[in-house]
């Protein structure tokens, strides 16, 4: 099937600087919502797209404004979605922006039956183990934690991964795949303390194959030709074969160790890096625990939002020109709200 993403309407930013009261003052909801409208009956009139994914704020176009300002400053109306999968039932209907836990997704699943459904990308990437419910909570999946085809905790899931990973570095060269594998498990653990320390040492468990690579290659090398200006140097396979020659190339990778031959297996590294890093608590923690868990937080976010001083800024200012109150320090490009840096 052919697919459709887009946003539910444009503005030029280099003909009129965008702020949010120039536009609420000047663009209507009934007058946006009918170009989405002729703009999805136009696309899907001709049977061949029938699923929209449609992020619920306009696109500012014009270089002063950022990919990062386009996710965050216009205003979302998620309204203008649930209109359009009243008005096309024929259609399919995907809403996308601003949805950054699960919790929100079950939410605006459960309040309009009409949307086939909620995406979400950069919240799912950066705190996987957040939808670890998501079988359970949105399809009225039953999982059998028995079985042993799904996951219970962390631990359980780092254990379960490492073996997928020990079996691709035992079919494949650990140096060229190493940092993809470990990449996987950088941000298992997001939001809880010692975060950022276990991604520094996933980082170095990353690097090592390629490190003890070059330290033996290094070595065989200044052993296998020590007269040579260049037995210090670790160059190009293709540089060494015109300074010494193919028999002796080949002898360096006749001599070379395997750069595995006393390491433990990635399984253990990256388990014994959560280990030092995250106590039983955080490690045992089941997906149903860790699901109440980002509800409260998130609960008890809502509270010191809606209780603290709050400055509403509609004006250009700059993003880096605000401190942490609200105020206005220079000017530039910013406009929303901001709570004593909460926002």
């Amino acid at each position: 099937p052919i697919t459709v993403k887009c946003r539910i309407g444009l503005h030029d930013n280099d003909t009129t600087p965008f702020s949010r009261q120039l536009y609420h003052d000047k663009r209507s909801d009934e007058d946006e919502y009918e170009e989405l409208r002729k703009f999805v009956h136009t696309v899907a009139s001709d049977g061949i797209v029938t699923n929209f994914q449609i992020h619920a704020r306009i696109a500012v176009l014009g270089g002063s404004f950022s990919p990062a300002d386009n996710r965050k400053v216009p205003p979302l109306k998620y309204e203008h979605v649930r209109k359009l999968a009243r008005e096309f039932p024929e259609l399919s209907f995907v809403l996308n922006g601003g949805i950054h836990s699960l919790s929100q997704a079950k939410e605006q699943l459960e309040a309009d039956d009409l949307l086939a459904g909620v995406m979400v990308g950069r919240a799912f990437a950066a705190n996987p183990w957040s939808f670890a419910m998501a079988d359970e909570l949105l399809y009225g999946d039953s999982v059998d934690d028995e079985s042993g085809t799904s996951c219970v905790n962390r631990r359980e899931l780092i254990e379960a991964y490492g073996r997928h990973a020990d079996y691709e570095e035992d079919n494949g060269e650990p140096a060229q795949i190493r940092r993809s594998l470990v990449a996987a498990c950088a941000h298992l653990f997001a939001g809880e303390q010692n975060s950022r320390q276990f991604r520094m040492e996933l980082d170095e468990i990353a690097g090592r194959p390629e490190r003890l690579e070059r330290e033996a290659t290094a070595q065989v090398w200044s052993s296998t030709v020590p007269s040579s200006p260049l037995a210090s140097a670790f160059s190009a396979p293709s540089t060494l074969e015109t300074a010494v020659g193919w028999d002796e190339m080949q002898a360096m990778d006749d001599a070379r160790p395997a750069w595995d031959e006393n390491e433990p297996p990635l399984s253990e590294l990256i388990l014994e890096a959560a280990q030092r890093n995250f106590g039983n608590d955080v490690l045992d923690l089941n997906r149903r625990e860790s699901y109440d868990k980002q509800v409260w937080e998130q609960e008890e976010e809502a509270r010191r939002r809606k209780y603290d001083p709050v400055l509403s800024i509609d004006c250009r200012m700059d993003k880096d020109e605000v401190n942490n109150d609200g105020k206005k320090v220079s000017g530039g490009v910013v406009d929303g709200w901001f709570s004593n840096g909460l926002n």
